[in-house]
């Protein structure tokens, strides 16, 4: 997938100049190996884009790990679409050294009430695209996590990120299927 600004300049033939006032809102960063985006504050006011690497979205509740999502190459890993208690706490954890684009978007959001001219219109084409591609997932998993069986779940799963299996731990998958981990032990072993 190409950068979200490439792919927002492709849909509505937008200018240079409007694609670098867009450019200047968002940031661009490498994130190491088992760096940790932590907390409420930091998770919810961006939308992150994976451009290169891998990264886990997981809360903690009770003192145990809960996987939200996962992200690949150019993918969306978009925690405050999904959760917004601040009594949950939110983390993104990267499963490898990560090239990820930052989109403030409660930042964008503020702008939209504040002001009804064309900054309005780049920071709603700008969440509306991320937003529209993560509502297509949110939609696929919706429909895994109801209507499929835990075996077929854990098929889908392998599909849906066929480099899973390098960067998860079992009870990682587990955990974002659904099921427990001796269940996902059952069906890899083929005894389930």
């Amino acid at each position: 997938m190409p950068h979200p600004l490439d792919t927002l300049r492709d849909i509505f033939n937008l200018s240079p100049d409007f694609i670098e006032k867009l450019r200047s809102k968002i940031k661009e960063m490498h994130m190491p190996k088992g760096s940790t985006i932590d907390g409420n504050k930091n998770v919810q006011q961006n939308t992150y884009y994976i451009r290169r690497g891998a990264a886990r979205a997981y809360y903690t509740k009770d003192g145990k790990e809960h996987t939200m999502s996962f992200a690949f190459n150019d993918e969306y890993i978009m925690t405050h679409v999904v959760l917004k208690s601040g009594d949950i706490p939110l983390s993104i954890k990267f499963m490898e050294d990560s090239d990820i684009i930052a989109i403030p978007v409660r930042a964008l959001t503020r702008e939209m009430k504040h002001d009804a001219g064309a900054n309005m219109l780049e920071a709603s084409m700008l969440l509306n695209s991320s937003l529209a591609i993560y509502n297509t997932y949110l939609e696929e998993r919706i429909y895994t996590l109801q209507c499929l069986d835990a075996v077929e779940r854990y098929k889908w799963v392998l599909q849906r990120y066929p480099r899973l299996l390098e960067y998860a731990t079992i009870t990682q998958i587990a955990s974002y299927l659904g099921v427990t981990r001796e269940t996902l032990y059952r069906i890899r072993s083929g005894k389930y």
